[in-house]
């Protein structure tokens, strides 16, 4: 059946209304574009080398009308991002909770927000152990719960990775997965016990959810080799969606259309996606986004807030089941406001989601609502082919600390 977007644009536009007055009235929802990376590399992790100098830089806007204040408090964790239980004394130099000084209005957006923003390890505060972290963020008004947990790692590099992706070994996932294949040399560590004094996670695309823990096919001496094609091997999907909203009057192949709604707001009305039924390369930045806006100096401050509107055509609604979009933009999370409505008269999943201007990656993620299961392949296919990062955590558990340290780290690509 064919689809008549300019009806489903119509519906849409009807919708976002109704949208927006639930979005605009949930606080949490006012906190926008968080953003965490190294200073001068805003597509990598969020990986830092312990005593390099290397700073991370964390961000977000405030949309909400009244001006809030906030504080932050760094927490060190284990692998699974679960509070260690050291003692701030253990793994900081200097304050363990610091406010959040560095903001600006937005201007030359019609949109109004505070850019909050912070330069970390700062001469305030210090860290002095290697690990796993969480960055806290408290509004000054509502101390009880942080507003933001943004995941971040501090490295020293104990280890060291050779791997390699590679078709699968086993023949029925030839064409649809991928296999990583990986050695890790334990160096001078003090290892007593392989398998246990280390724990080896690998994930897929920066995505958190895709996060696995390994076990060693074999142990040699200084060595852990990770290569028996069941636990290393990875849906290959498809390359990431993309869409840009840098420019108000000029956009890529990806936007159907551009309009000025009632509201004073643009809207960028996608093009409908399709699930794909073979292998298109495409040059994608494997889930990532970048802020930017044309004809501006400062993106951060001067970037605008856009509608845009996201369609799926598929014949009927997944049964038993939620579709979000899905990416970094979205914190890798099945966020309520990503969540798509099933359209049955125009057979189509829709969204509304208000973004920052600037170039996007995302996906479609299907949530089993009786298993709790995620799984990326049904709207996005699977194909060997697909050029996918992977990266291979290594932690090591430091007695003497009664913790872990963060000891091995490496971004893995296909070559093939």
């Amino acid at each position: 059946m064919k689809v008549s977007f300019l009806t489903m644009k119509q519906l849409i536009v009807i919708t976002l209304f109704i949208f927006f007055a639930v979005f605009a009235h949930s606080a949490e929802c006012q906190i926008r574009t968080v953003r965490c990376f190294p200073l001068g590399h805003p597509e990598a992790e969020p990986v830092i080398e312990l005593g390099s100098g290397q700073q991370l830089v964390f961000s977000f806007d405030d949309l909400s009308a009244d001006d809030h204040t906030y504080t932050y408090k760094i927490l060190h964790c284990d692998p699974d991002w679960n509070p260690s239980g050291l003692s701030p004394f253990r793994y900081l130099d200097g304050f363990f909770s610091q406010p959040v000084e560095d903001y600006a209005y937005s201007y030359h957006a019609d949109t109004e927000y505070m850019h909050f923003s912070l330069l970390f390890p700062n001469h305030e505060t210090g860290i002095k152990v290697s690990g796993n972290y969480l960055l806290q963020v408290y509004d000054d008004d509502r101390p009880d719960s942080a507003v933001i947990s943004q995941r971040f790692s501090v490295l020293e590099r104990k280890t060291v990775i050779h791997g390699s992706v590679v078709s699968a070994t086993r023949p029925q996932y030839l064409y649809t997965s991928q296999q990583v294949n990986f050695t890790v040399e334990n160096g001078s560590l003090p290892v007593y016990n392989p398998v246990r004094d280390f724990r080896v996670h690998v994930t897929q695309n920066q995505d958190p959810n895709t996060r696995r823990a390994l076990t060693p096919t074999f142990v040699r001496q200084g060595q852990l080799v990770y290569e028996d094609g069941v636990e290393n091997l990875f849906d290959g999907l498809s390359p990431f969606r993309h869409f840009q909203t840098v420019s108000f009057s000029f956009y890529d192949r990806y936007v159907k259309e551009v309009v000025k709604g009632p509201d004073g707001k643009y809207h960028f009305i996608l093009e409908p996606a399709t699930v794909p039924q073979r292998y298109v390369p495409v040059a994608d930045e494997r889930g990532n986004y970048v802020i930017d806006a044309e004809q501006v100096q400062q993106p951060d401050v001067e970037a605008d807030y856009a509608m845009v509107h996201f369609a799926l055509l598929y014949p009927e609604p997944l049964p038993d089941a939620e579709v979000y979009v899905y990416g970094k933009f979205s914190g890798w999370e099945l966020s309520p406001a990503f969540r798509m409505d099933y359209d049955a008269r125009h057979k189509a999943y829709i969204c509304d989601v208000e973004l920052k201007q600037g170039r996007y990656d995302y996906q479609f993620a299907v949530l089993d609502k009786t298993t709790g299961e995620v799984d990326l392949h049904t709207l996005q296919n699977n194909f060997y082919q697909t050029i996918n990062e992977y990266n291979v955590r290594i932690y090591f558990y430091d007695s003497a600390l009664g913790a872990y340290r963060f000891v091995g780290y490496q971004n893995i690509i296909p070559t093939f």
